[in-house]
């Protein structure tokens, strides 16, 4: 263990105090993540259920009763309806809205992207790309995704779409280039999407300082402590990042990110509250 991370865990046993705010529910609700999503969202989940296992009293997590796309569960959240917890990429305007858990579940990874793109594109790219020569294609995202901006404000030219299904059938139909997505999700969606005409861009990594957090209602600080303080013991025992390696270490060594083009972009969009500078919560690479 470094003296770093030493550091950071006396900092976290020196803040620790007994949690006296009263949990009057049993249930945590999470929005549903509807059957697509089912397979990406164990670890979260399991994540979830590993912070509340340290309350004395017994808690669950199940469902809403209801698919909900991100936009709608974030509203349904700052309004407490429906659901008391969502898992989901950070911004300025989502921190405005609900209650962020100032801890990285997935140790910033969710800004680690590698490309899908199709055969007949890969055919027609060099080897490798300097950056000028990938922002003069053309890149698919989600209408309402952070990401979206985040590659605009780095002179990306994206296309957007409302249907998280639609974007693959654009992408495969060659009606877009390249689709940036993380390392912890481009692999369940190749294999869920292998009837497409969809492949693994082989050469090029971008990555952009972000994180994907557990929110909560504005005034749920009673849950918003619960989780946050069932997290730091998990990191403090080791069963966080045991979790983490899990369900994210062999697809780590897959991206096969020592070896990519690896070009750094700027996120406007990330909270100045963000914790960079708790290196033991990311991710890093060792040649960085």
């Amino acid at each position: 263990m470094n003296f770093s991370k030493l550091i950071y865990i006396s900092l976290l046993l020196s803040l620790f105090s007994s949690f006296s705010n009263a949990i009057t529910q049993t249930s945590i609700r999470y929005p549903q993540p509807g059957e697509v999503f089912t397979k990406h969202h164990s670890y979260p989940i399991e994540l979830l259920k590993l912070a509340l296992s340290y309350h004395s009293v017994p808690l669950t997590v199940e469902p809403s009763q209801y698919f909900m796309t991100q936009g709608r569960a974030i509203k349904q959240l700052s309004q407490s309806k429906g659901i008391d917890v969502m898992w989901t990429m950070t911004s300025k305007e989502r921190e405005s809205e609900v209650k962020p858990i100032r801890i990285p579940i997935y140790k910033g990874l969710i800004g680690w992207r590698l490309f899908l793109t199709t055969p007949e594109q890969l055919a027609t790219r060099k080897q490798s790309q300097d950056l000028r020569a990938l922002k003069k294609a053309t890149l698919i995202q989600g209408h309402d995704w952070p990401d979206t901006n985040i590659l605009r404000y780095n002179n990306f030219k994206v296309q957007t779409g409302p249907s998280y299904e639609g974007l693959f059938q654009v992408l495969s139909l060659n009606r877009a280039e390249l689709f940036p997505r993380s390392i912890i999700e481009i692999w369940d969606e190749l294999e869920t999407h292998q009837h497409r005409n969809i492949t693994l861009e082989p050469h090029t990594l971008l990555s952009y300082p972000t994180a994907t957090y557990f929110f909560v209602a504005q005034e749920n600080t009673a849950l918003a402590s619960l989780i946050e303080e069932g997290l730091q013991k998990a990191l403090l025992d080791g069963k966080f990042d045991a979790l983490f390696q899990q369900y994210y270490a062999d697809l780590i060594l897959k991206a096969n990110l020592k070896q990519r083009l690896h070009y750094r972009l700027i996120n406007p969009l990330l909270p100045e509250a963000t914790p960079l500078d708790q290196k033991a919560l990311w991710f890093h690479l060792d040649k960085d």
